[in-house]
């Protein structure tokens, strides 16, 4: 470095004080979103920073962004958004280039663009400073939120009520909770949690709102409920309802589909109660298989209606019927009997609902 581009250096790092409120000044006008840290605060920041960089470009000092990196996870922290906090920079670093040209010389001048790349480097090294403490923030706030919504669901009341009030949720209101494909977009105002293959959220809506920005996947709604606490018994409900819900796009209310959520509510003994009523039926050739299945579920499907069934199905009235009769034949349920045929339509919808 240009030994009279360090002297000069030297010369405004006497005069820091008096630069760093005027820096101030420009900053606090410069920068609206400053506007929730102290005056006090940014002029003692600019303080700090300009010793910084005057003391590394005078060669009093090696160049730190310590203090960078602790000034900007304090404003990260007040919530000042990044952009802001790297333009107060760059407001500083024009300051510091205008208090150059006006205390040098006029012989003193052609030093100073020589010297310019120094300055631009400092700015360079803060700014990636400030970059990673807000990231390291972000990070934070992001863990803190988790354990937030986990506290959430949990059963420990005082845990509820600080979640609650960690992640902005009243005690008390009119609540949702929302299951989602881990791609769907969920409404603005939901506070959420992002799992490997779904999403959760709880939603707290005024009146009657209903659930405009639910879009792109597949949603599973709770009932509503008012209590902040009753959050994980919802959180089950929201769950059986989206894996009630049809594949495809679309919201899916608990209680919707009550035969789907049935089902869904316990898998296991479905599978093995339709496997008990099918038995037979599944055990035959692929294709007679597939065809007795297809016409009793299409029969339940057309509200009992042989005719409908045929011409679903581009058969004969006289085909449904004969399927008809081989599904109780290999069964022992038959479709014109109440209890029978619930039990084979349970049993047919659990088959359905897992392909």
């Amino acid at each position: 470095m240009d030994p009279r581009f360090a002297a000069l250096s030297a010369r405004l790092l006497g005069r820091v004080d008096e630069l760093a409120v005027e820096l101030a000044r420009r900053v606090r006008a410069a920068e609206a979103e400053l506007a929730v840290v102290p005056p006090d605060d940014i002029t003692a920041v600019c303080a700090e920073q300009l010793t910084l960089s005057l003391g590394h470009l005078s060669g009093r000092a090696e160049i730190s962004t310590a203090s960078t990196a602790a000034n900007a996870r304090r404003r990260a922290e007040r919530g000042v958004p990044l952009a802001a906090l790297l333009h107060s920079y760059r407001v500083g670093l024009q300051f510091m280039w205008e208090s150059f040209v006006a205390e040098a010389g006029s012989d003193e001048h052609p030093i100073l663009i020589d010297s310019a790349t120094e300055m631009w480097l400092g700015l360079d090294l803060m700014s990636e400073a400030i970059r990673g403490a807000y990231r390291e923030v972000e990070a934070e706030r992001g863990r803190d939120r988790e354990l937030a919504f986990d506290a959430l669901l949990g059963t420990d009341p005082v845990r509820i009520r600080q979640s609650a009030d960690a992640l902005g949720l009243p005690h008390r209101g009119r609540f949702h909770v929302i299951a989602a494909g881990p791609d769907a977009e969920l409404p603005p105002g939901a506070v959420w949690r992002h799992l490997p293959t779904q999403r959760l959220a709880v939603l707290s809506l005024p009146g009657n709102a209903a659930f405009p920005g639910l879009r792109g996947g597949r949603y599973g709604v709770s009932p509503a409920y008012e209590q902040i606490s009753q959050t994980a018994a919802a959180l089950r409900l929201a769950r059986l309802a989206l894996a009630a819900a049809p594949e495809g796009e679309g919201v899916s209310h608990y209680g919707e589909r009550p035969v789907a959520t049935l089902i869904a509510s316990s898998l296991e003994t479905a599978d093995d109660l339709a496997l008990r009523v099918l038995g037979r039926l599944l055990e035959l050739p692929a294709g007679d298989r597939d065809a007795l299945l297809a016409t009793a579920h299409a029969w339940f499907a057309a509200g009992g209606s042989t005719a409908r069934t045929a011409e679903a199905l581009f058969c004969h009235r006289n085909t449904v019927r004969y399927r008809l009769g081989r599904v109780k034949e290999l069964t022992g349920r038959s479709v014109d009997h109440p209890r029978e045929a619930a039990e084979l339509f349970l049993a047919l919808e659990t088959h359905y609902f897992r392909r």
